[in-house]
């Protein structure tokens, strides 16, 4: 039997149950749980004890077992007020508001004049109604007790659900001001700075944050991705290594989706993806009958889920696939978890298929939704990415749920069977860093959209502010996308090719300047690095053509951008890795038929880059392969790959049907992979 050690009671504590409250607060951890594990052996229904591991679990983002501690805490001694609090909050976390209501009037009923009970009343009431009476009804709370810290970060967690971010950046503030060392407020904060793009201010909070309180989750890697968007790459190796080690160690790192921009080993991405969904979504299937499939002689119907029907990489690409999608044997939803942007292509989307707008109904409301429709098979497009609705998934509203498009990567969820893919991107040797069964498609595992218009008004250098002579480089991915292995080979290949440029996507003003220093120390004069605004798609896709070679980031692959530069007719040099994001450029041109510009190193990369701004035939011969293959080449035939996708939704039902698993297979292959 394991007890504290009384050996360190000189410590100040004068019981094993005072040395595990000591521990606690100097936020020793570890440490405390052993303590407090300790006093249980003895005493099994010690309340201070099981109230104590609870707390801790809430702090290691273990929901469930944290309810479970602090539920036994009150058994024993029910008549606490802080408990109930406590309970209340982990249960709206959990998505239960009728039991987080349940617990806050227990603490009021205890305590009515307690402002933090007011205050998790009002919270839980929140749940379910429509966005602004829910927020009328917390506003009107805090303002009953505007002293109280917490309340100020429940009414700017309130606002930023409803996408009001420079309102609930205001809230953190008030509770900043109230208490300057508010966790919760403090990390509220720097997220709404990361989400508000402001990226530099965003760093620092959440170096803050690490120095205070290191063990504070995914804040490690939210300060890799902020410095990414910002091209910091001070003590970059560093922080890279610490974010791998924490991962390995199974420790609340990094969210998967900035961890992509960097992560270089997959089983690294899926144990990433694990943590993350077990700390924000655990498995809620049970609270739901089980989804049935619709009759055998019936249409499969099909649920595709986004925040991002909208004018946005996703929906550029799937937007044909929706509309080719055949009427005779499939029915086709858009459960849209974002709001209509008045686009051509949202118009398209909502010609094509029936959209179901859900961004303001709870998961179970949801959920109703997508069983009111019959759901058979329903498709997560965002994953980690975007206005994600992750939650929803997690409560299993269709028996057939399909990672695919949105995040290059697995979601580490037993609640997601498959994961839609292709040959590059995910081979077969690497089944095992998914946890959904891989579904192989045979050419390309993305859509692209033929529709898609390229501006016919002239652009020329000087419009863009490109030289008028001399090669150009350019790479249009996004910055956190750039890491300083590849901008040095990028440099390399400026010094190499005189009066070349690279051209890249310079929205993030700190990422312009901080490349401009990168350039320096490369000895590569800054004027020779190219900033381009935001484009409206059709001229931006008209501007790309002024290029003559897209460069490809590593690890973390052009994935729209890609398609776009190809859609354009300017070739691509890419280089692969082991990660999903590190094997779509290869995915791209292997599905055009030009498999020789992918390598996999860097040494080939560049050599290849540097041959093709110095071979002007053979680029010309390129570009005219290019323009040539655009109408026929498996990567912009959608037709063709909405006949495999239709293909693969057939057989997942029959497996279904036939009460089999989720297991991989490859599209026309027949059998499992």
């Amino acid at each position: 039997m394991t007890q504290a050690p009384t050996r360190h009671w000189s410590d100040g504590a004068t019981s094993p149950l005072a040395y595990a409250q000591m521990l606690h607060e100097s936020e020793r951890l570890a440490e405390a749980e052993v303590a407090y594990r300790a006093v249980l052996a003895d005493e099994p229904r010690s309340f201070l004890a099981l109230h104590g591991l609870g707390l801790i679990a809430l702090r290691q983002n273990k929901l469930e077992e944290g309810a479970q501690l602090i539920s036994a805490a009150l058994e024993s001694s029910p008549r606490q007020a802080d408990a109930h609090l406590n309970l209340s909050r982990v249960q709206l976390m959990l998505g239960k508001p009728d039991e987080a209501l349940r617990c806050a009037e227990r603490a009021l009923a205890l305590r009515p004049a307690d402002a933090a009970a007011h205050l998790a009343r009002a919270a839980a009431l929140m749940s379910g109604r429509p966005a602004a009476q829910a927020l009328d009804i917390l506003r009107a709370a805090v303002l009953k007790v505007p002293e109280h810290a917490d309340g100020w970060v429940d009414l700017g967690s309130a606002h930023l659900s409803m996408r009001q971010e420079e309102d609930a950046l205001e809230c953190f503030k008030r509770a900043l001001q109230i208490d300057a060392n508010h966790r919760q407020a403090t990390s509220q904060f720097a997220l709404t700075l990361m989400g508000l793009h402001r990226y530099e201010d965003a760093a620092l909070v959440f170096e803050r944050l690490r120095k205070i309180w290191p063990d504070c989750a995914f804040a490690l890697g939210h300060l890799v991705y902020s410095k990414m968007m910002i091209c910091d790459w001070l003590r970059l190796d560093e922080l890279r290594d610490q974010v791998a080690a924490a991962i390995e160690a199974g420790q609340a790192a990094a969210e998967p989706f900035g961890l992509q921009g960097y992560c270089t080993r997959p089983d690294t991405a899926r144990r990433a993806a694990e943590i993350y969904m077990s700390a924000f979504f655990p498995d809620r299937s049970a609270e739901l009958p089980p989804a049935q499939l619709g009759a055998a002689n019936a249409k499969i119907r099909v649920g595709y889920v986004s925040g991002e029907f909208r004018l946005q990489a996703t929906s550029i690409l799937l937007t044909e696939l929706l509309e080719l999608h055949d009427r005779e044997r499939f029915e086709i939803y858009a459960f849209d978890n974002g709001l209509p942007d008045g686009s051509e292509l949202r118009r398209r989307i909502e010609v094509a298929v029936e959209v179901v707008p859900i961004a303001e109904l709870d998961d179970a409301s949801a959920a109703q939704e997508i069983r009111s429709r019959h759901i058979d098979i329903l498709v997560n497009l965002n994953g980690f990415f975007g206005n994600a609705r992750t939650a929803l998934f997690s409560l299993r509203p269709a028996p057939i749920q399909v990672n695919y498009l949105g995040f290059p990567g697995t979601m580490g969820a037993g609640f997601m069977d498959y994961l839609m893919a292709d040959g590059w991107v995910i081979p077969p040797e690497h089944h095992v860093h998914y946890s959904e069964a891989v579904v192989t498609l045979p050419e390309s595992y993305q859509p692209n959209d033929r529709q898609r218009r390229i501006s016919a008004e002239p652009i020329t250098r000087r419009d863009v502010g490109l030289p008028d002579e001399g090669f150009v480089f350019c790479c249009f991915n996004n910055t956190y996308k750039l890491t300083p292995e590849v901008f040095a080979v990028w440099m390399n290949l400026l010094k190499r090719v005189p009066g070349s440029v690279l051209w890249f996507y310079g929205w993030v003003p700190e990422a312009v300047l901080n490349l401009a220093e990168a350039a320096r120390s490369h000895g590569v004069n800054p004027a020779r690095l190219v900033g381009a605004a935001y484009w409206p798609l059709e001229r931006h896709l008209a501007r790309i053509a002024l290029a003559d070679l897209f460069l490809d980031t590593w690890p973390y692959n052009a994935h729209t951008t890609g398609s776009d530069a190809l859609w354009a007719g300017v070739p691509m040099v890419t280089c692969t890795g082991d990660t999903f994001a590190s094997r779509v450029g290869a995915s791209l041109l292997s599905a055009l038929n030009l498999p020789e510009l992918i390598t996999s190193n860097f040494g080939d990369y560049e050599a290849l880059a540097h041959r093709l701004a110095n071979d002007p035939v053979m680029l010309a011969g390129l570009r005219e392969r290019l323009g040539a293959q655009r109408s026929s080449a498996p990567l912009f035939d959608t037709p063709r790959l909405r006949g495999f996708i239709e293909s693969a939704y057939t057989t997942m039902v029959a497996r279904a049907r036939a009460g089999q698993a989720p297991a991989a297979f490859a599209v026309g292959s027949g059998h499992a992979a």
